[in-house]
């Protein structure tokens, strides 16, 4: 029986070891401010990473990042926040491969910004436009249960994204194409994980469950030899 314990640990030690996937960059620009989740088709599980800049200066805080996946999770969710500009959009790569890149089916979902705890506080009116200053200079805070939240709540909805070649912010960030959206909405881009060629980790129990699968298959043919 120890023997067999100690196989157990060995196999799932070196299963769980084969579930670190590789890292991954993030290149993303948003007019005006985003942050990037990841999760299930279910659920919205993990703040990948949270935006505190300008959009002139997101690529340069970008570049000197690599990313990991949690283990189980299978979905980006990119939140696109829009400050109040007229032209609101998103743009940019996940792993090399453009969100707009016909192998990445995305969908948009309705918008959430009610449920954005704080989101429209520090607005002010221009003479002819409502401003957020915090999203606009790209220093709000998503929280994590708010995006849950509207995720769960009975009018959440998905719908097609709207392709975007034009507008300054795109063109200016030099990915070619993005997802332009409503002044002073927040959406969320949903696609799968897989479509940007990234790994994803098998969760922890699954290495174990595996483990001892392998090691009672073992004493099975020990038995029959």
């Amino acid at each position: 029986m120890k023997r067999v314990l100690r196989s157990i640990m060995l196999c799932a030690s070196v299963l769980a070891g084969n579930t670190i996937a590789a890292p991954f960059t993030i290149e993303i620009v948003a007019d005006n401010d985003f942050a990037v989740f990841t999760g299930t088709e279910s659920n919205i599980h993990h703040l990948l990473y949270q935006n505190d800049v300008t959009w002139t200066e997101q690529i340069n805080e970008l570049s000197s990042l690599t990313f990991n996946v949690a283990p189980g999770d299978n979905k980006f969710y990119i939140l696109a926040m829009g400050g109040g500009t007229e032209a609101e959009n998103i743009s940019g790569l996940i792993n090399g491969v453009n969100m707009t890149d016909p192998s990445v089916s995305v969908r948009m979902s309705s918008d959430i910004a009610s449920f954005l705890t704080g989101y429209d506080s520090t607005a002010y009116f221009t003479g002819s436009n409502t401003v957020y200053a915090a999203v606009e200079d790209g220093t709000y805070d998503a929280i994590l249960t708010d995006v849950q939240s509207a995720f769960s709540s009975p009018g959440f909805a998905w719908m097609s994204p709207t392709l975007n070649t034009t507008q300054g912010v795109i063109q200016a960030s030099g990915f070619g194409a993005g997802y332009s959206f409503g002044s002073l909405e927040a959406r969320l881009f949903e696609f799968d994980i897989a479509d940007v060629n990234v790994e994803v980790p098998e969760p922890p129990l699954m290495a174990v469950l595996a483990a001892l699968s392998l090691v009672f298959l073992r004493r099975i043919r020990c038995k029959k030899a």
